[in-house]
């Protein structure tokens, strides 16, 4: 097998931050594309829920093993999810 030349465009996240996923369901039309982009499949599909718009929209299914690389972010053709870095030092720091 050959070894690829290729490298990451960014690097990771680093590893003491975490990572929230916020869905605006009323947007979202349910393409699928940040469910086959999600290298951890945290977003999944609502099958018995619907929007106003009568479509079935994403959903965070394990929001704590989000990696925060924000490839659903990127891909979302509607704009309607996004990704919020939560710094653990500084939480860490006020308790």
């Amino acid at each position: 097998m050959l070894k690829s030349k290729r490298s990451p465009i960014l690097p990771p996240p680093p590893p003491e931050n975490k990572y929230e996923i916020f869905i605006d369901s009323e947007q979202c039309d349910g393409c699928e594309l940040c469910l086959s982009f999600c290298p951890k499949d945290i977003i999944e599909i609502s099958e018995d829920k619907f929007n106003s718009r009568m479509l079935h929209y994403a959903t965070v299914v394990k929001p704590d093993e989000c990696a925060g690389c924000r490839q659903c972010e990127r891909l979302c053709p509607t704009v309607s999810l996004y990704i919020v870095e939560i710094y653990i030092k500084e939480e860490k720091n006020n308790e």
